[in-house]
């Protein structure tokens, strides 16, 4: 008996099925063993890179960490941004200089004014120290960076404990959201200093001379 012309075709169509099936499992199957390979390569090449990284930017690492630490130290400054559209409320960040305002009455203001300059002064010094000692790597500029990382440690303790002083002397006084979020930037910030400094000490040239221009 002839095949009706109907099963042949169904026939044909399974089979053409049946082969895509196959190719798509075969394709699947070699597409992941690609992407296992690939995910078992990546911590090899993380790693080589990483080595690489290091072996020709150690001596950034310094600049990294005090870069970070100036960024924090004055990033975060006090401010408001009026929004007339519409009645939007105004963007509005405070941070340091609202939460020394609170010393206005006090006799630690001068000190809590002083100390938030000093502590912006150093962070911005330490920046530009920190691109030098990246390309000297001298004991000079380590002696400055490492001078002025102990004085910034002074500053940000003497800032931290004032509000805490405060307390003692004050009875009215709080420490509210402001001030826990000013003095928890700036020990951040130190931190961050104190941990460029160490790494500082470690990729220090001790041979360094300074080259005179002819």
């Amino acid at each position: 008996m002839r095949n009706h012309p109907n099963h042949s075709g169904i026939a044909g169509i399974l089979e053409f099925l049946k082969k895509i099936g196959s190719a798509i499992r075969k394709g699947s199957r070699r597409a992941a063993i690609a992407v296992w390979d690939w995910l078992r390569s990546v911590p090899g090449k993380i790693k080589r890179w990483a080595v690489r990284w290091y072996s020709f930017n150690k001596q950034k690492i310094p600049m990294i960490f005090i870069l970070i630490a100036g960024f924090v130290f004055t990033a975060f400054l006090d401010f408001k941004i009026s929004r007339d559209i519409d009645d939007l409320p105004a963007i509005e960040f405070q941070s340091h200089i609202h939460a020394i305002i609170q010393f206005v009455s006090s006799p630690l203001a001068n000190m809590t004014g002083f100390l938030l300059f000093g502590i912006y002064l150093i962070a911005i010094i330490q920046m530009f120290n920190s691109f030098t000692f990246a390309k000297k790597r001298s004991p000079k500029g380590l002696g400055l960076i490492t001078f002025l990382t102990l004085v910034q440690v002074v500053f940000v303790s003497l800032y931290t404990y004032a509000f805490f002083a405060e307390t003692e002397y004050n009875p009215n006084f709080a420490i509210d959201e402001i001030a826990v979020r000013s003095y928890t930037i700036m020990i951040t910030g130190a931190a961050f200093l104190v941990v460029g400094t160490v790494f500082a000490w470690f990729y220090v040239d001790w041979h360094y001379v300074k080259e005179i221009e002819e």
